[in-house]
This record gives C-alpha cells, sequence and structure tokens, in this order.
C-alpha cells in the first residue's frame, strides 16, 4: 500500500534537506523510508483524538537514533514541518506547534542521553569536555533556529529579537528583489541561492543585516532622522547595481525599499509589518522606495475592511442608485437620469469612487453592475407608468462589458422588470469600447439599447471611433465643458458637435456647471447636458418630486 502522494513529496523535501544539512548515513533509499514512517507517525499523532504530542519526543529521538543527528538539521526539520504540516493535513492550529516543541525536546534529550553515554566511559577530563560540546550543541541548535540557512544571515526571528532590544530612534529599511519569482523560474533554486548569497555579501556592513522571507533583506540602524534611512536604501542600491556573475553570464537584478524610521519603543510585531506595506506602495507607485506613513496605511485598512464587506452589503441591499437628470438643451426639459451607484453604510453613503475599484479588483463588479442595473430599470418603468418616459442611463464596467453573459443578462433584465430596450442607454468609455471591439457592442445594439461613448474626446481616436462603433451617443469629457469659453476650445467643441451629428450620433455634455457655459453649449448645437448647473445626483424620491408626480403615486 503506498503513501500519499503530499506525504512522499514531504518525504523527499526533509531528506534533501537533511543532505544539504548534514549527513546521510547508508542507503538513501532507506534513509527516506524512515524519514516517511516519521511523517506517518507525526500526522497520525496529530489527527488522534485526543491529542498527544508525546509522539514528538519519540521522533526526535529516532533522528538522532538515525544518525541525523546535527543542530542544522533540526532546525532545518523544525522549519519545514512548521511550514508544511498545517497547510498538509487539518487540525488543531496549536498542535503542530506544540508537537515540534516535544521533537525538539526529544531531539536534544537523545543528543544528551548518547553524550552523556559516551562521557560515563571517560575520566573526569572527558566528562568536563562533553559537557562544554553538550553546551555548544544546545547553541548551535539556537543558532540553527535563528539564522537563514541559506545565506546564514539572521532570519525573521532573530529580527524581531533584535528590534525588541533597541532603544532610542532607530531605521529599519526593508529591501526587496523585484520579480523574484520570475528570476528563481529562470535560474533555478541552485542559481538563486547563490545569488541570495552574493546580494548578502555586498549589502554587509556596519549596519546589523538580516535574510527575512524569500527576496527581503532587513537592514537596522541608529537613525537621527528620515534622511538617513533613505540614504541607507540609496546607498544598498548603488551596491547592488553592478551586475551579478552568475553561470557564466551577468546579471542584473532591480531593488525596491521599504522604509520605517520612529522610536525603538514601538511594537517589534510592527516593524516588518509596516516596511512590506511601505515595500508594496513603492512597487505600486513605480518609485525606489516609499516611506511609512500612518494616514496611507489607514486608508489603505478601510479599504481592505470595505473590500471585504462589499459581498455582505450587495446581499443586504446595501447599495443603491441616485439619479442626475439629463436635459434637453433646447427647451430645458428633463429627457432622462443617469443612475450613478452609492452604497449606504451605517457610518455615511460612499460614492463611485470610494468602492467601484475594489469591486473591479475583487470581482464583485458583475454581480454589482447587474443589481444596479435592475434598480436602475424598475424605477424606469415606475416613472413611465406615472407618464415620464426617461431615458435611463446606466455606467458599464469594461470588466461588465468584457462578460459573455452580459447581452442575455440585460435582456432577461429588461424582460422581467418590463422596460423597452430603447428607453435604456449604456455609457462605455472610448478605451472599454476599443478593447472589446465591434462585436460585443453590436451585439448590445442588436438588443435595442441605446450605446454612448462616456468621455469623449479624452482619447487619441476619439473622433476616427465614431465611424464604426455602434453608438448613438457621445457624452463629451467634463474637461471640455471647463474650458468651453476659450476660442480654441470653442471652436472644437464646434466641429466636433458637428462631426458627430453628421454621423447621426447625439452629444451630451457633461459637467455643465455655469448658465453660461449651458448657453453656449446650446448655441452649438449640443443636444443635452447634465451637471451641478442643473442638478447633483440625488434619491429616485427627488427626480419624482422634480417631475411633478404626486408624492402617494
Amino acid at each position: 500500500m503506498g503513501h500519499p502522494p503530499d506525504l512522499t513529496a514531504l518525504a523527499d523535501e526533509w531528506l534533501r534537506g537533511v543532505i544539504r544539512f548534514g549527513f546521510v548515513p547508508g542507503v538513501r533509499a532507506r534513509a527516506r523510508a524512515s524519514l516517511q514512517d516519521l511523517l506517518e507517525e507525526v500526522v497520525a499523532a496529530l489527527r488522534a483524538e485526543p491529542f498527544d504530542p508525546v509522539v514528538g519526543r519519540r521522533v526526535g529521538a529516532e533522528l538522532v537514533d538515525l544518525r541525523m543527528s546535527s543542530p542544522p538539521v533540526l532546525g532545518m526539520t523544525v522549519r519545514l514541518l512548521a511550514e508544511r504540516l498545517p497547510a498538509l493535513i487539518e487540525t488543531e492550529p496549536a498542535r503542530v506547534p506544540a508537537l515540534l516543541e516535544t521533537l525538539v525536546t526529544g531531539f536534544v534529550t537523545a543528543q544528551r542521553d548518547a553524550v552523556v553515554g559516551a562521557a560515563e566511559q571517560m575520566n573526569r577530563s572527558e566528562k568536563i569536555h562533553w559537557r562544554r560540546v553538550q553546551n555548544d550543541l544546545q547553541r548551535q541548535l539556537q543558532d540553527a533556529l535563528l539564522h537563514d540557512p541559506a545565506t546564514g544571515l539572521p532570519n525573521e526571528q532573530h529580527l524581531r529579537r533584535h528590534l525588541a532590544g533597541l532603544t532610542g530612534r532607530v531605521g529599519f529599511c526593508l529591501l526587496g528583489i523585484d520579480r523574484y519569482a520570475e528570476l528563481a523560474d529562470t535560474l533555478g533554486h541552485d542559481n538563486v541561492a547563490k545569488l541570495l548569497i552574493a546580494v548578502a555579501h555586498r549589502l554587509d556592513g556596519d549596519h546589523y543585516l538580516a535574510h527575512v522571507g524569500f527576496n527581503e533583506f532587513a537592514l537596522v540602524v541608529e537613525s537621527t532622522g528620515i534622511d538617513d534611512v533613505v540614504k541607507l536604501a540609496d546607498r544598498c542600491r548603488r551596491v547592488l547595481g553592478p551586475a551579478f556573475p552568475l553561470d557564466g553570464h551577468a546579471l542584473h537584478i532591480d531593488i525596491t525599499a521599504g522604509i520605517v524610521e520612529e522610536r525603538a519603543d514601538a511594537n517589534a510585531d510592527h516593524w516588518l509589518r509596516d516596511a512590506r506595506l511601505a515595500l508594496g506602495w513603492a512597487r505600486h507607485d513605480h518609485r525606489d522606495h516609499a516611506v511609512f506613513e500612518p494616514g496611507r496605511a489607514e486608508v489603505d485598512r478601510r479599504r481592505h475592511r470595505l473590500a471585504a464587506s462589499l459581498p455582505a452589503a450587495l446581499a443586504n441591499g446595501e447599495f443603491l442608485a441616485h439619479y442626475q437628470p439629463l436635459y434637453r438643451l433646447a427647451d430645458r426639459a428633463i429627457i432622462g437620469v443617469e443612475a450613478l451607484a452609492r452604497w449606504q453604510r451605517p457610518d455615511g453613503l460612499l460614492g463611485p469612487p470610494e468602492f467601484i475599484t475594489l469591486a473591479e479588483h475583487t470581482g464583485m463588479i458583475r454581480p454589482l453592475g447587474r443589481y444596479l442595473l435592475e434598480q436602475a430599470c424598475r424605477q424606469g418603468v415606475r416613472w413611465r407608468q406615472a407618464g415620464h418616459d426617461l431615458l435611463i442611463s446606466v455606467n458599464l464596467s469594461p470588466l461588465q462589458l468584457g462578460e459573455p453573459t452580459l447581452v442575455a443578462d440585460i435582456a432577461d433584465i429588461l424582460h422581467r422588470v418590463g422596460l423597452p430596450a430603447a428607453a435604456l442607454q449604456l455609457e462605455i468609455t472610448e478605451s472599454a469600447a476599443l478593447d472589446q471591439g465591434y462585436e460585443a457592442l453590436q451585439k448590445l445594439a442588436d438588443l435595442g439599447v441605446r450605446l454612448a461613448l462616456d468621455d469623449f474626446g479624452t482619447g487619441y481616436s476619439s473622433l476616427a471611433v465614431l465611424s464604426w462603433l455602434p453608438v448613438a451617443s457621445a457624452k463629451l469629457a467634463a474637461e471640455f465643458i471647463t474650458d468651453a469659453g476659450a476660442p480654441a476650445v470653442t471652436e472644437v467643441l464646434r466641429h466636433t458637435i458637428g462631426l458627430c451629428h453628421a454621423l447621426d450620433v447625439r452629444v451630451t455634455a457633461e459637467g455643465i456647471e455655469t448658465a453660461d457655459q449651458e448657453r453656449l453649449l446650446r448655441d452649438l448645437g449640443c443636444d443635452s447636458g447634465q451637471g451641478f448647473h442643473f442638478g447633483r445626483p440625488v434619491p429616485a424620491a427627488a427626480i419624482t418630486q422634480r417631475l411633478g408626480i404626486d408624492r402617494d403615486w
């Protein structure tokens, strides 16, 4: 009967670690089988009810009996099992550390017993010698648990202890090797190990240096201000700038830094967290380094909390549409509304900039978009029943536009709520339209809904795309309207509106804020407009009141 594949793979990795850090007596296949048996025993103990961590003592002692008894082997074993066992089996989180603690105890005890057994056959001087040997073994074991086997540098646990013992102001610089995963895949394990050793050698100096994670090095210095740490980061980047000779090639690496500078009485556990957060900011902003900022960190934490609460908020009906009226400029009649998403939270009302991007990144934009689209269509039906055939305009995210079931979903919503397809306008950006291509847009047009090109005029090819995109309307970007009084901008608007009309495309101006802008756009032949000059986005009830519909309707 064979062993489970996960345990087999873990046993192979364990054996490779033993080979790397210690001596494997006899035939390797036999040693591997022994390690496999030990793994089986560990897994059985972790799953047993009641749980008895004493099994770890037997496993630790067995490693000594197998002559796999060097402290680096133990350090490697503890790290490997602590990392892999929780993901390999389902068990209470506290069981794995408890069992590993008894494993270390069993290992050390067996080591001691072996030493004591030999010492009993020696004279007093030899016993003293062996006591010293045992103390050295203990120190080596402690050293193995606090140092990185790849580079020999202090590891993350050592770093935490070091930070906890500091006083005064401290500068903490976390250096990350960019695109490390690609390097590892390209170079292979052995060459990556050589690279890390070479990086550690160049960074070594009169500062504390640790290797944390796979691709991160931490430097700690006494600081008189943030400039000290920034200069340290720049110096490190210069040191690592020249190519690394590796496997016959000259390899260049890119380094990004996350920086923290504060008093050493801060919680040591926060240093790595804050530095890694700053490192992420630097990479996101395409900068060489970033300094930790509590305010930005709080914004990030709020964003993560919002992202995590999106599914429950949608299920609880916390999202709603506000509506901004769309006016015909010729006679100032309300001809439609644009539905804009809002999130009604206990702590206030959020607008699209605070959650739409989060919804796109988390995949929630598709169900959220369908929910808001149906809500707006149902409201459109209610206004039609009251005698007002308003155009309902809804924005589509590029991710929604790329959804294969989009047309079917919209057709289903229109059928269920009873809104004519021609009463629905879908607003898309030029970039999204170009990405999705003609076919996707034509399917929407064939359904009967109107398509509007949003933020028209902000792209390089806006005028050209009108000749082949199946759009019924173009919405002039607000940037045009802001400077509409300038002669050059006025001429651009005149020609743009004329070209749109020549192509049978109606024109809507967004962002109208003054009566002068309204008057100019009307004189230029613009068909419709919206903006704060006419009204801000408001709940459906406010639009109903503006239309003069009886409140009891």
